[in-house]
């Protein structure tokens, strides 16, 4: 038997099959929790960063305000920063060439934790299942993608 659990918050909505979508659902649940400090000791991280403002002062100066916020949180959990990534664009799409360079990077194994401020620097749209799978197919090549903006 399935069940349908249809979900609607501030980043989205979307529509679940049960037993299907239980890490999908998970992940949905699991998003506002960071890891505590210790497990992120050495771990090494890349940093996302997104802005589409249409004004280049602005966006320089929203682009470095995130930066700084991410270093500082790597700093302070004593993570090492090995990449960056600075998208200029909207992100009302999950397509970006960004991220599927961070996918690569994934993949490659050269990480353990993507830092993005919010779940708004990833992904803006409306479909939060795509946002839940593209995280997922990053965990299942080891990394997790840290917002620790929201946790402010």
């Amino acid at each position: 038997m399935k069940v349908a659990y249809y979900y609607r918050g501030c980043t989205g909505s979307a529509g679940f099959l049960l037993p299907e979508d239980v890490a999908l659902l998970k992940r949905l649940f699991t998003h506002d929790s960071l890891p505590p400090k210790g497990q992120l000791y050495g771990k090494r991280c890349w940093l996302y960063l997104r802005v589409d403002t249409g004004n280049r002062n602005a966006d320089k100066i929203a682009m470095n305000g995130q930066a700084s916020y991410l270093r500082q949180f790597a700093e302070k959990n004593d993570m090492q920063i090995v990449g960056e990534y600075r998208d200029y664009t909207s992100g009302q799409n999950l397509q970006r060439h960004s991220l599927r360079l961070l996918a690569q990077e994934a993949d490659s194994g050269s990480m353990d934790y993507i830092l993005a401020c919010n779940q708004g620097r990833i992904y803006r749209g409306n479909d939060l299942r795509g946002l839940l799978q593209y995280e997922d197919h990053l965990h299942t090549l080891g990394v997790d993608i840290l917002y620790p903006f929201e946790q402010d």
